[in-house]
């Protein structure tokens, strides 16, 4: 792994201070009344932080918290694993980084809040406010490029890069989540979506044997996603690229993603369950029974998407992730040229996920399909 000498520190070296900008700020959208959105954001700091402030998590009898059965989302930013994850959220034992089935919207990737990435091993951060990995090209910002080619040797982690120590201070750190959070500690199982863990289950692995903890590769049509990545989540680019070398670099990212998770899962023999997008928005019901049956969770029907359900007044405003689910948007919108691109660097793995252009899907093969596809 890549030295890392700059641990990222909030705005001015002030978390309040950066928890006052984002207050006031018009990041996360707008219910049209000012008053709402300060109230909808000081809820959500105040889920997010209440790890930092509570005396729970100093307790000693936190270090006997089981860490039973993890369960980490893996893929690529974009795919679908906030939906899908918040299914397994409203499940009363379930807790993340922001709370339990009370407060199921808000953040759950610990390795891009910056408060959370202080307490990290450096091997373990996400791939947002990444000062010690700026790039001439990409930036601080790695958003759906941190798995290109030009950055895969700064995230991508291997057995060599195990460390006990780290390893001891992120299952105290999961720990301290479940001991604050959770209905039942001593029954909670722990949810983490933070994506750059795709490219580190040699850790996930190390430093969580014996705890069995499970991991879910969601996947999403390369052709839909890749266009999508480049409009939607781009790096914070320092130079002008044209159109098909943003295309390309998202490309090698989706590929580079589930080609290693897959390759390091089979090597380690982790669980590994696949669920695509897709699958998940034709049959939201059948696809969380079966993923609930592959995690050991029990499935309570209130996990399914469906009418009448009331989102968390902690919400932001415009946040359609739950029901109604939609139908893709981007695939009808790829051009020949683009899906050359795509083609070029995303098959065969693409078609052993069960992808194609046109967006249909089929059951996938080879590797993929050994891997407990839902």
């Amino acid at each position: 792994m890549a030295g890392r000498s700059v641990r990222p520190r909030s705005p001015a070296g002030s978390p309040t201070l950066a928890g006052v900008r984002y207050l006031l700020s018009d990041e996360g959208g707008t219910s049209g009344s000012r008053a709402r959105d300060v109230a909808i954001k000081a809820a959500r700091l105040y889920h997010r932080d209440r790890w930092r402030v509570s005396p729970r998590r100093r307790l000693r009898w936190v270090d006997r918290v089981p860490l039973d059965r993890p369960i980490f989302f893996l893929g690529v930013q974009g795919a679908g694993e906030t939906l899908i994850g918040r299914c397994l959220r409203r499940n009363r034992v379930v807790v993340s980084m922001s709370g339990n089935a009370d407060h199921w919207t808000g953040i759950d990737e610990l390795g891009i809040v910056r408060n959370r990435m202080a307490r990290l091993p450096d091997s373990l951060l996400g791939c947002r406010h990444r000062r010690d990995l700026d790039h001439p090209v990409f930036g601080s910002e790695h958003n759906s490029a941190y798995a290109s080619d030009a950055l895969l040797p700064l995230y991508r982690s291997r057995p060599a890069d195990v460390d006990e120590a780290a390893g001891r201070r992120f299952r105290r750190l999961l720990r301290e989540h479940i001991a604050v959070y959770a209905h039942g500690p001593w029954r909670a199982r722990f949810f983490d979506k933070t994506h750059t863990f795709t490219l580190k289950l040699p850790l996930l692995t190390a430093y969580l044997e014996g705890c069995n903890p499970y991991f879910v590769l969601v996947g999403r049509n390369p052709y839909s996603w890749c266009y999508r990545a480049v409009r939607r989540k781009p790096p914070s680019y320092r130079v002008v690229l044209s159109s098909a070398e943003r295309l390309r670099h998202a490309a090698e990212h989706w590929a580079n993603s589930y080609r290693i998770a897959l390759e390091d899962a089979a090597r380690l023999r982790a669980p590994l369950a696949v669920v695509r997008l897709e699958d998940f928005v034709a049959d939201a019901e059948t696809t969380v029974r079966r993923l609930c049956d592959a995690l050991e969770l029990e499935f309570e029907p209130g996990m399914v998407p469906q009418p009448g359900q009331r989102l968390p007044f902690a919400t932001l405003p415009g946040d359609r992730k739950w029901y109604p689910l939609v139908e893709d948007e981007w695939l009808g919108r790829v051009t020949d040229e683009g899906a050359a691109i795509v083609e070029s660097v995303c098959e065969p793995l693409a078609e052993q996920l069960g992808y194609r252009r046109g967006g249909s899907t089929v059951a996938p093969t080879g590797s993929a399909a050994g891997h407990s596809p839902l």
